[in-house]
């Protein structure tokens, strides 16, 4: 913290997108300040390391101060200067934190990082000081907490492995107890993992409020990407029982993040999500039932309101808009394109958004549309203005294996488009209603098991080739996005979660 720093109302807490990543959870929060035009914020955007990033979005004008916080800063090279910590003690309290999601632990850790120590083998030369990043992991103390982790946790496995995980993971967890902490009337996460450890962190550290709004579940999240990841080698066989007790290396990291979901819903004081359904997996990870609430997205009705629809003089269409990205299963996309296709062979397949962020998943997914000659059906728009191509779009679809409360769902309701979507987060919720829905407004579109593409592909054709149920559905989402999902019900809720934090 600097003396020129603002203080904000709202310290919003963001890893891995705003502002540096257009679209999803980035768009939400831009429409979050931009929404509270009597709060003052500050952001701390959590990014993987110190290399240069492009900002896409305008700050807005209640934005009072940015803060990036990497995950791996640079370290300098370990001299002569040792840090006199007690060994014993950060193996300890690292072991707690990431093994057992220890409040009290992580209260510890942030005491040590915290405290004035001298250095050895000079301990009068200069004066105690707080130990530096690189005291916490390139010294002698913090090998040692790496090989007694090692011995506690994954004996089993290969201590490279291992190592290499420790440095990410306790190396992230470290910049984030040492990091800046910019001042605020309450500190507010948009996840668990990193951004929720630094909003407690916040909150314990100046005796404020934290709050975390999850919008899909971190830790799910994470899991999937970790079970997936091919870059993790398994050495150990747990059978086809699973019952092996032992800790491998993935195990590892997807209990770290679930560790560090524990500490986020202990040390906050009011956790929010999209939709009641991600309420179990909160639960499931402690999560306390006085500190859930639900507070639904919401779109901006009047961006829509103007929209009408081109029906003629073009091709039939159908998009997916989101980001080029494995999460969003493009492939599947592009599968179930080849199902319409013959079905409607003059059909025209976008996919409509950005495809910078994972080139590697993009020429892949190019790849998949040549194998099954779509290079006339599919079309890839790159980052375009959506409500340009929303009056020509027939049916929307989404593909994803995760997701909350889609965005792009609710819009293409207000623009009375429907929608082929996976049954996933509160999509079913959104096309079908909820259960307490009455009189419920019926069907805004077909949901299909994910990664499924032949069902995906199936619900595309069903509606694209059936004009009145097409019309149809577009009308009931339109209804249901009209009555429940606005931007100002939602802005409103936030409004009062604020109130209550700075109270």
């Amino acid at each position: 913290m600097t003396a020129s720093s603002p203080m904000a109302d709202v310290c919003i807490v963001v890893e891995g997108c705003y502002p540096f990543i257009s679209g999803g959870v980035s768009s939400w929060i831009d429409w979050l300040i931009r929404n509270q035009p009597g709060t003052s914020f500050s952001v701390v955007a959590i990014v993987a390391d110190e290399r240069p990033r492009e900002i896409r979005y305008e700050m807005p004008a209640n934005l009072l101060d940015f803060q990036v916080l990497a995950l791996a800063p640079r370290v300098r090279k370990p001299g002569l200067r040792q840090p006199d910590i007690d060994p014993e003690r950060l193996a300890g309290l690292m072991f707690r934190v990431l093994r057992e999601g220890d409040l009290a632990a992580f209260d510890g850790l942030l005491s040590l990082v915290a405290e004035p120590v001298c250095s050895r083998p000079f301990p009068r030369f200069g004066a105690p000081q707080p130990p530096l990043y690189s005291d916490l992991t390139a010294s002698r103390v913090a090998w040692h907490a790496i090989v007694t982790c090692y011995e506690r946790i994954a004996p089993h496995s290969a201590f490279s492995d291992f190592f290499w995980a420790w440095r990410n993971l306790a190396g992230s967890l470290l910049a984030v107890s040492t990091a800046r902490i910019p001042p605020a009337r309450t500190y507010h996460a948009i996840s668990t993992g990193y951004a929720g450890l630094f909003a407690v962190r916040a909150a314990r550290t100046t005796g404020r409020t934290a709050a975390i709004t999850e919008h899909g579940i971190y830790t799910n999240e994470r899991r999937i990407d970790l079970v997936m990841a091919d870059w993790i080698t398994d050495t150990i066989d747990s059978g086809l029982s699973g019952r092996d007790g032992r800790t491998d290396v993935r195990r590892f990291w997807i209990d770290a993040f679930e560790s560090f979901a524990r500490i986020a819903y202990d040390g906050a004081h009011r956790i929010t999500t999209l939709y009641g359904a991600n309420q179990s997996f909160q639960r499931a990870l402690g999560a306390r039932e006085d500190k859930l609430s639900v507070i639904p997205n919401g779109i901006e009705l009047k961006k829509f309101a103007a929209i009408v629809p081109q029906r003629s003089g073009r091709r039939p269409t159908v998009a997916l808009i989101g980001r080029v990205v494995p999460i969003k299963d493009i492939e599947a996309y592009v599968a179930s394109a080849a199902i319409v296709r013959r079905a409607i062979p003059d059909v025209q397949i976008l996919v409509i958004g950005p495809t910078d962020e994972d080139e590697d998943y993009h020429a892949l997914c190019r790849r998949r549309v040549a194998e099954l000659g779509l290079e006339d059906t599919v079309t890839f728009t790159g980052k375009v203005n959506i409500i340009d191509y929303l009056p020509r779009i027939d049916v929307l679809v989404l593909t994803s294996i995760s997701e909350a409360q889609p965005l792009v769902l609710l819009e293409a309701g207000a623009a009375g488009i429907p929608c082929v979507t996976t049954d996933v987060g509160s999509c079913r919720e959104i096309i079908e209603g909820a259960a307490d829905e009455h009189p419920n407004l019926g069907p805004g579109g077909r949901v299909a098991p994910a990664m499924d593409a032949d069902a995906i592909g199936a619900g595309i054709v069903e509606l694209m080739t059936n004009e009145a149920l097409r019309l149809a559905c577009g009308e009931n989402l339109r209804r249901r996005v009209e009555l429940y999902f606005t931007s100002e019900i939602s802005a409103a809720r936030y409004a009062r979660l604020y109130h209550d934090l700075v109270a």
